[in-house]
């Protein structure tokens, strides 16, 4: 497993496609940065947050989908992968190695990229909230890992990178982009008793969201949801909330693991 770790992140580390990572995240972070030039300060939740979010959203998701399903699909199509399975590295191990090399790497490049971009906002002399700083990063950080997971994982069941890209691609628009649409057409399908426990359903079987939501969360803003999640958000901001958010960690985990250990072994035995 380590040594797989290290070999992505060495690999990965080597491509001048990476870098240009770099020139990408303190272009967009720093222009949300300075969108606020005309606010004395910017703290809690606010639209400018809600902008910073949105944008977040669509930008990293889909990155890191196409990003982690490369990775494996490049093995599948060129034949490293085949010569990879007659070692006794089980699939388990190659996995986590792939997500651990992939994670380390993108943490680096976006960690920092928002150093620089900070540092640009800060030379344009806004005030910034060091809990609002620390909340978008650790919510843009988590939406990275997630979703570069979620890549993995399609990367297992591709042989080609055309196709991790029409997959990748075909999830980031559902999740994303018309994950709201969907779930007000399918709500106005259901008794009125069903639309909560969809609602709070939903919240669950999207990353996104649950991330999303657990961000607004952390800048105390939960209100902004809405009467139908007020159980829900007051829940969740409870020092119970943070056994859900540990027990959706490892459940997400699991399940993206034992999908993607169940088609490399697939592949293994064809």
């Amino acid at each position: 497993m380590w040594n797989i770790w290290r070999s992505e992140l060495r690999m990965t580390l080597r491509q001048r496609s990476y870098y240009s990572f770099i020139v990408l995240w303190v272009a967009v972070i720093s222009l949300l940065f300075l969108l606020q030039a005309s606010a004395p300060s910017l703290s809690g939740y606010t639209n400018m947050t809600g902008t910073v979010v949105n944008i977040a959203l669509y930008i990293i998701p889909l990155f890191m989908l196409i990003i982690g399903s490369f990775s494996i699909a490049n093995e599948m199509e060129n034949g490293q992968w085949r010569l990879l399975s007659t070692y006794p590295l089980s699939s388990l191990s190659y996995i986590v190695g792939k997500i651990g090399g992939q994670f380390t790497a993108q943490l680096i490049v976006f960690t920092f990229s928002y150093g620089i971009s900070l540092a640009v906002g800060l030379l344009s002399s806004n005030g910034f909230s060091s809990d609002w700083l620390l909340s978008i990063y650790f919510f843009s950080i988590t939406l990275l890992f997630f979703f570069l997971v979620i890549g993995i994982v399609v990367g297992c069941m591709v042989s080609s990178r055309w196709q991790a890209l029409s997959i990748s691609v075909s999830i980031w628009f559902f999740l994303i982009m018309i994950w709201p649409t969907a779930l007000i057409a399918l709500l106005g399908l259901v008794p009125y008793p069903w639309i909560a426990p969809l609602m709070e359903f939903a919240l669950f079987a999207n990353p996104a969201e649950f991330i999303r939501v657990s961000f607004v969360l952390s800048l105390d803003a939960g209100a902004v949801f809405g009467q139908a999640y007020d159980s829900l958000m007051k829940f969740l901001a409870s020092p119970s909330g943070v056994l859900i958010k540990i027990i959706y960690f490892i459940g997400f985990m699991t399940l993206m693991l034992l999908v993607s250990m169940s088609m490399l072994e697939w592949r293994k035995r064809r």
